[in-house]
């Protein structure tokens, strides 16, 4: 994990920072500062840029730390939550707090490898910030056509509350065509080519096309068609042990659930548009498999045909056969 020999380990949350860090003659320390520019100024004058700082991915709370701390030429690494999570378990600690957790991400600098952080595309987070709004406004607008219609089986309504809540859909309706565009010229404006090789693949929507480019991050983040299988949650499971431990098999969901609930959405169609999927699906369905496992493995297979077209720059071929054996 460590590039130097000084290390420190921060604990992150909305308003404040909890450090741990080592000093030259080994004794260690920790404080705690706030989670603002002038704090992260603070806390690299303090410590220095000879020294790797680790810290965990918790929400967007993280990242003004890390643009710092990157920009300043500090060596960082950002690791999942989960990795620290279940390192403490691994050493039974009984309690947590701010200050317990900066030791523990200090101890896990010092025995853990992993990968300096890179900074993201800026344009990369305003996608991912459109995405998010716009899901938002569409589950909105889901809610208030369901609370729209139980109101209609009253036998006396409110006709201010109707009016309302048809005033609040239609800008809401046009909010979501409004960001829509904006992250379609976003995502024209960063990657262009991977935009149109992955939205020439039938059954493959727009939505599904966005998240895939954000979540790969322009697929620099994976190297395979595997590892975009597992970012998904797809990655078949098996928990099975000696004799008397036999798991049901499935999907270890360890991935993005946005991402695997549309691919599902995407499956759906691509059996009917989408020669391969269509192929596979019936398939599987004549090998007697149920009609869930067979679209989990339509939503692999566009996930392999996305990956393979989207790395290449080239588009959807209906007949196209691979070589390899």
């Amino acid at each position: 994990m460590k590039s130097q020999k000084m290390v420190a380990g921060i604990d992150v949350s909305k308003d404040f920072l909890d450090i741990h860090f080592n000093n030259p003659d080994g004794s260690e320390q920790c404080f705690k500062i706030s989670n603002d520019p002038k704090g992260h100024e603070a806390l690299l004058r303090q410590l220095g840029l000879k020294r790797t700082y680790v810290l965990e991915a918790t929400g967007p709370y993280y990242l003004c730390l890390a643009f710092y701390l990157k920009k300043q030429g500090a060596d960082i690494r950002v690791e999942n939550p989960i990795c620290i999570r279940r390192f403490i378990q691994m050493n039974l600690e009984r309690n947590k707090n701010d200050q317990k957790d900066a030791r523990w991400i200090y101890r896990y600098a010092l025995q853990r490898e992993g990968r300096p952080w890179r900074l993201p595309h800026k344009l990369q987070l305003q996608c991912q910030a459109l995405i998010g709004t716009i899901e938002l406004y569409k589950h909105q607008l889901v809610r208030l056509h369901n609370r729209q219609h139980s109101q209609s089986q009253v036998p006396i309504t409110c006709r201010v509350v109707d009016q309302s809540m048809q005033q609040v859909q239609e800008v809401m309706q046009a909010e979501v065509q409004h960001l829509e565009a904006e992250l379609e010229k976003r995502l024209k404006k960063w990657q262009a080519a991977q935009l149109r090789s992955l939205s020439s693949i039938p059954g493959l929507g727009k939505r599904a096309v966005a998240l895939l480019i954000v979540f790969t991050e322009g697929f620099t983040k994976i190297q395979n068609h595997r590892q975009l299988i597992a970012l998904a949650g797809l990655s078949p499971r098996e928990h099975t042990s000696g004799t008397s431990v036999k798991g049901k098999k499935g999907i270890c969901k360890m991935g993005s659930g946005r991402l695997r609930r549309v691919l599902y959405m995407c499956a759906l169609s691509a059996i009917r548009c989408n020669k391969a999927c269509k192929d596979l699906f019936e398939r599987l369905k004549a090998k007697g498999k149920n009609g869930k496992l067979a679209l989990i493995a339509v939503c692999n297979k566009l996930l392999k045909q996305a990956f393979a077209l989207a790395t290449k720059g080239t588009l959807y071929q209906a007949e196209y056969c691979s070589m390899k054996p």
